[in-house]
């Protein structure tokens, strides 16, 4: 297999942000003092009356977020995962999802993908936090090409949004061309034997597995889900896996056995995710999706048992 070009999720959100801002004056961008982190700094420069930096202060920056949302304004909330929806749900859930006000707010470096900076750091619960609020759509990019698109989508939405971002560079899978539509979801392969899900760069790994016919789901739109796409897919192939680099609990796997539950659809079940444990720092994230049992090999390993 080719060498994949390695692109920037983080970079993808802020560029993006940058052409959406000279469409849209009332587009604003509210910090947390992680500015250079998220590299919005060229934003900033750019649209110093349109950029907002709130400090350590992640329970203000929601409530500010809210304020500019009230009076008509498209606000993206941007910081690190860990601390928001990590320190600030409340004042989501309060000020934000239960107004219903036009906030995107953009949790970056989740995962265990965040390696080296350690289990502080690495947001394993963001996805059950979010999926819970009503209201709040939840979005996580497979790629850079997909971010953008995500970022475009939500912009011209008037919905609460979360969209989760990944600190590494990451490869390119999808391509411009690609569409991002709210509510589905993209076959990135067909194939007969097995299904498999998941969501972000972690995704990668099974399109790696070859002398298999495996049909493999990016699940990027999380909250709403595509229902219908995955309900054909475990249909034709009785088997399914997920894969998702987040606790087991309230995520993407708890989600689609729900949908199977409900539907009374036959199938073997396998979720692959961080089994009720904290992360740890690595210098190498991949080390890490190892030690978890949610690399390569665990995937492999979990399709033979399922065949």
């Amino acid at each position: 297999m080719k060498t994949l070009k390695l692109s920037s999720i983080r970079s993808a959100f802020s560029e993006s942000l940058i052409e959406l801002a000279a469409e849209n004056p009332n587009l604003y961008v509210v910090s947390c003092d992680l500015k250079s982190s998220l590299t919005l700094d060229k934003f900033a420069n750019k649209y110093r009356s349109r950029f907002i930096e709130c400090g350590v202060a992640e329970n203000n920056a929601a409530g500010i977020a809210a304020g500019l949302a009230a009076l008509g304004k498209t606000v993206f909330l941007a910081t690190y995962a860990c601390f928001s929806p990590g320190i600030n749900w409340a004042t989501i859930k309060q000020s934000i999802c239960y107004n219903n006000y036009n906030v995107k707010i953009i949790g970056s470096h989740g995962g265990l993908a965040t390696a080296e900076l350690g289990a502080t750091h690495q947001m394993l619960e963001d996805i059950a936090l979010m999926r819970a609020l009503p209201n709040m759509e939840v979005f996580a990019p497979l790629d850079a090409f997909e971010t953008t698109k995500i970022i475009n989508a939500v912009a011209r939405s008037r919905t609460p949004s979360y969209v989760r971002l990944v600190r590494p560079s990451t490869p390119e899978i999808l391509n411009n061309k690609v569409n991002f539509t709210i509510g589905k979801s993209q076959v990135l392969k067909r194939g007969s034997d097995v299904t498999i899900c998941g969501y972000g760069p972690i995704l990668q790994q099974a399109l790696e597995i070859r002398n298999l016919s495996l049909e493999i789901i990016n699940c990027s739109s999380i909250k709403p889900l595509d229902e219908k796409t995955i309900i054909s897919s475990v249909k034709k192939t009785g088997r399914l896996i997920v894969i998702e680099d987040h606790q087991k609990n309230g995520g993407l796997g708890e989600a689609i056995a729900t949908l199977i539950l409900t539907n009374n659809l036959k199938c073997k079940f396998i979720h692959l995710a961080v089994d009720n444990q904290f992360g740890r720092s690595a210098k190498d994230y991949h080390q890490l999706y190892n030690l978890y049992k949610i690399g390569t090999k665990d995937i492999e390993l979990a399709i033979k048992k399922i065949l």
